[in-house]
């Protein structure tokens, strides 16, 4: 299968349409979710079947935990140059959902990230759909198999298209100005650091390169994600404190 991170370019087309950005973000990367967790899930999550059930499950919660803790702590600790351009975005999960338009473009944005995510994995895995199928598929081009050319390639092309969008939407947002935050960088320093080691922790045994890149981004990542919620509460606990004493976060 394509990497997790580049699934979300299969949504870039639909940005332009009434739904939500973040949940068809959410909904991409869904069905990969268990591979991060550090317990194994009893569902299968890459079916048609998983995508309106399991699949839209784990969009929620993905979404949920997105914009109720982690994309707050994100932004604050952004440098100016991203909260400058991020500074009319709404933050915070309340604001997501005014009415009940408000839920279906979010429950069809969900289905329809996660679909897309499992659609493209039937050709990218050696037997699903496309290589039991499509005779084209089915063997190898050279040292490796049609379908894990295309997985490789996926990966490549989703990255490629990803930074670019994100280039662009860069150069073309304008930013208001914002004071720096002195130290921005450390909580960032610190989930790179924790999720490298833990991937690196993940490759002994592996029986080649390719098993330890894969369990390195699964490990890795997971402690990525489990690093930058504890930090993101932290910073929530911390913002509490200062405020009940009366004074502001500091920052």
């Amino acid at each position: 299968m394509p990497f997790t991170g580049s699934h979300p370019a299969a949504v870039l087309p639909f940005l332009r349409t009434p739904l939500p950005a973040s949940a068809l973000v959410a909904g991409s990367v869904a069905p990969d979710v268990p591979f991060y967790l550090p317990v194994a899930l009893p569902w299968a999550t890459h079916t048609a079947l998983a995508v309106v059930t399991v699949d839209l499950l784990l969009a929620v919660l993905v979404w949920a935990l997105w914009h109720a803790l982690l994309a707050p702590a994100a932004l604050a600790a952004a440098p100016a140059g991203a909260r400058g351009r991020l500074a009319g975005v709404p933050v915070g999960l309340r604001r997501r959902l005014r009415s009940a338009r408000d839920a279906v473009l979010l429950v069809v944005a969900l289905l329809l990230g996660a679909g897309l995510h499992v659609l493209v994995d039937e050709f990218t895995h050696p037997g699903r759909w496309g290589a039991e199928h499509l005779a084209v598929l089915a063997g190898d081009w050279g040292p490796l198999s049609a379908v894990r050319w295309l997985d490789h390639t996926g990966t490549v092309l989703g990255a490629v298209a990803l930074l670019a969008w994100l280039g662009r939407w860069w150069r073309r947002t304008p930013a208001v100005p914002v004071p720096a935050r002195p130290r921005w960088w450390l909580p960032w320093a610190v989930i790179a650091t924790a999720g490298l080691a833990g991937g690196l922790s993940a490759t002994a045994g592996a029986p080649d390169l390719r098993s330890a890149a894969v369990a390195a981004a699964f490990r890795g990542g997971g402690v990525v994600l489990g690093v930058s919620v504890v930090l993101a509460l932290a910073g929530v606990r911390a913002g509490r404190r200062w405020a009940a004493a009366g004074g502001r976060p500091p920052g």
